[in-house]
């Protein structure tokens, strides 16, 4: 069949390819515009510097913290020691001045002298004298019953003010068994390695 003239009979093909391109160039009128101008805020390099400097100054604060901790913890651990050391040479000094009998007395003199420095260190020598002396005279026989020790204060020289509290029972050639108690404040200064008595005085009250 021919066509009225003028007019341009298409064959199948053509119609195809004339649909294809009608669909690639109208719009579909159910679809809607979904391009959003927005886009991700981006961080300025400005506000990027600021948080790793924060970070590193977070960082450097804790590393700081934790070194002062440690130092602080290794301080403590050494005044522990050295607070333990000048108690246990203050035990041993005062027993020192406490031997059981005039034999032992005579023997203890040299520890006393031993454990004495500083001021103590120059009476030393005569109050061990005196002891043995008095050990001898009134045959005199010591039992400790009882000896307790504290640190009161740490002095800023490395010294340590010692309280000795002491119970003993003394027998004499003219006297029955007595018990007594007192106390005596130490100061235990480093010397030689080890704590020895610089000053030794009886507390009264």
């Amino acid at each position: 069949m021919e066509g009225d003239a003028g007019t341009r009979q298409l064959n199948p093909t053509d119609a195809d390819e004339a649909l294809d391109e009608s669909l690639a160039v109208a719009p579909d009128p159910n679809t809607q515009e979904t391009t959003d101008d927005r886009r991700p805020a981006r961080l300025g390099g400005g506000w990027v510097a600021a948080i790793c400097a924060g970070l590193l100054v977070l960082a450097g604060a804790g590393a700081v913290a934790g070194y002062l901790a440690l130092k602080a913890n290794q301080q403590h651990q050494d005044s522990a020691r050295e607070e333990a050391a000048a108690l246990q040479a203050a035990r041993d000094c005062v027993a020192a001045t406490h031997a059981p009998d005039v034999t032992a007395m005579s023997a203890a003199q040299s520890k006393i002298i031993e454990c004495s420095t500083g001021d103590f260190g120059a009476q030393a020598s005569l109050y061990s004298g005196v002891l043995v002396d008095a050990y001898q005279a009134a045959n005199v026989t010591v039992q400790v019953s009882d000896m307790r020790a504290a640190v009161e204060r740490h002095n800023d020289d490395g010294s340590f003010e010692v309280l000795v509290a002491v119970q003993v029972k003394v027998t004499n050639s003219e006297t029955a068994d007595q018990e007594q108690g007192y106390r005596l404040r130490l100061q235990m200064a480093p010397a030689d390695g080890t704590y020895k008595i610089a000053q030794l005085d009886q507390v009264t009250s």
